[in-house]
């Protein structure tokens, strides 16, 4: 049995150990794909109205780090903070089912701005940010949730300390202390302000890589007693944490290889229903109907798709997170695409939601495991016929449902195209994360700056 202190030590030592240098090659082709991802989706987002608004608020000054998605360069926190927030504003950032969040998005922007900063690239670079997510899953799975907490912020806190610890020279006891004092400076996320379509839950990804940051920084300047930010539980108010889940298969399992990618713009929960949608979709139209004869849509899913019931909403937000506006663009548009939660909505869009009905079927549907997520899919047309279909689990997960290379390369693709770019554009800045030179960080993320704005080798 491990106590909190002892598993933050094994963390600490584990992490100082650079464990991505040994790291099998599926496991480092598992990472890159959760970056590459990562940075594309942060790309299309900082294309956004409210993301080129929200820069403008905060109107940054000079700095080291790059704004991902522009050729602004800006101080670290600033970076951290708005890089967070452009990563998950689009709802399309990797997941990680078994951390119950979205370790890449919550940590790389704070080891991206820091490595900038101290000019860091190649293994180390590599090092940091496979630490950052591996702690970040690891809080994620080891932690039992109050229930009104939502996850976005909280991972990230942890791991980002963690990496961004490595990249400062700690030591594994500076890691460990970087990690505690992350976690106890956790955000505090509440799904009420989710439930209501409020964006600030996207502020609180920043929130969280920043404090990462922070953290690490506390620990470097300061060797007084632990932080306690994991001692039973997260924050203090967020989760209950069991120690020997932090540490279970340390060293032999990697967390990043159970990832998950997202092709539709909507919470995960609402993707078995998507999916199961777009199949009766096709089936419908092969049998010369429309989405104009439907008269009404019945989803059968788990406890967490139930969850979100909601046939109309007032904000893009309120769209990602409610089963009824998924299901409908579905069945509509053939898609769940990011500009299909506009606010007002779509009209037709509008009229297929009012028709959705959801209902709790997790004991029917028999979920394969705890993480499993279902859903089936029935509609019910105009002349008295119905057709339905089933998905055992989204698509796109690594374990179970994995996306082909090319079906990852139009979803990188797709995501960057507002900013003229392509899957290849996104590629070619990962590969230059290998070259030890100082400035290959900054000449990598140069070539994810818009079309339009030109390239600088």
């Amino acid at each position: 049995m491990y106590g909190t202190d002892r598993a933050l030590s094994a963390l600490g030592e584990w992490a100082a150990s650079r464990p991505f240098d040994r790291t099998p090659e599926p496991v480092r082709r598992s990472l890159r794909r959760a970056v590459t991802n990562l940075l594309a989706v942060t790309v299309g987002g900082a294309m956004l109205p409210e993301m080129r608004r929200l820069r403008a608020a905060w109107s940054p000054a000079g700095g080291p780090a790059s704004l991902i998605g522009t050729d602004q360069h800006v101080p670290v926190e600033a970076a951290i903070w708005l890089n967070g927030v452009a990563a998950v504003v689009t709802e399309r950032d990797e997941g990680n089912r078994y951390a119950k969040g979205h370790p890449a998005a919550q940590t790389v922007p704070a080891v991206l701005a820091i490595a900038e900063e101290r000019a860091i690239s190649g293994e180390t670079l590599w090092n940091a940010l496979f630490v950052a997510y591996e702690v970040a899953a690891r809080v994620g799975r080891a932690t039992e949730f109050a229930p009104e907490v939502h996850t976005h912020g909280p991972l990230g806190a942890a791991g980002a300390a963690a990496g961004c610890a490595l990249l400062m020279g700690a030591d594994a006891d500076g890691i460990a202390r970087a990690i505690d004092a992350g976690a106890a400076m956790a955000p505090a996320t509440s799904w009420a302000s989710v439930h209501r379509g409020a964006a600030i839950r996207d502020q609180w990804v920043g929130q969280g890589a920043l404090a990462g940051a922070a953290g690490a920084r506390y620990a470097a300047a300061d060797a007084s007693p632990g932080a306690g930010g994991l001692d039973g539980t997260l924050a203090g108010t967020l989760g209950v944490v069991d120690p020997d889940l932090l540490v279970a298969g340390l060293g032999e399992e990697a967390m990043v290889s159970s990832s998950y990618l997202k092709q539709h713009s909507s919470c995960a929960y609402t993707h078995g229903p998507a999916d199961a949608a777009l199949r009766v979709r096709d089936r419908m139209m092969a049998a010369g109907m429309t989405p104009d004869d439907i008269a009404a849509v019945r989803v059968e899913g788990v406890a967490s798709a139930a969850s979100l019931p909601a046939t109309t909403w007032s904000s893009r937000h309120g769209a990602y997170f409610s089963v009824p506006f998924a299901v409908a663009s579905a069945l509509r548009f053939g898609d769940v695409a990011v500009d299909r939660a506009q606010v007002p909505p779509d009209p037709a869009l509008a009229r297929l939601a009012a028709l959705v009905g959801v209902t709790d079927a997790t004991s029917s549907l028999s979920p394969a495991t705890p993480t499993s997520r279902p859903a089936r899919v029935t509609v019910h047309l105009t002349d008295g016929t119905s057709h339905t279909a089933s998905v055992r689990h989204p698509d796109g997960d690594a374990v179970d449902t994995p996306f082909s290379a090319g079906r990852i390369d139009d979803l990188l693709t797709e995501a960057v195209r507002p900013a003229g770019l392509t899957a290849a554009d996104v590629h070619l800045a990962v590969e230059l994360f290998d070259d030890p030179d100082p400035r290959a960080l900054t000449r990598a993320l140069r070539r994810l700056v818009p079309s339009s704005q030109g390239v600088s080798a």
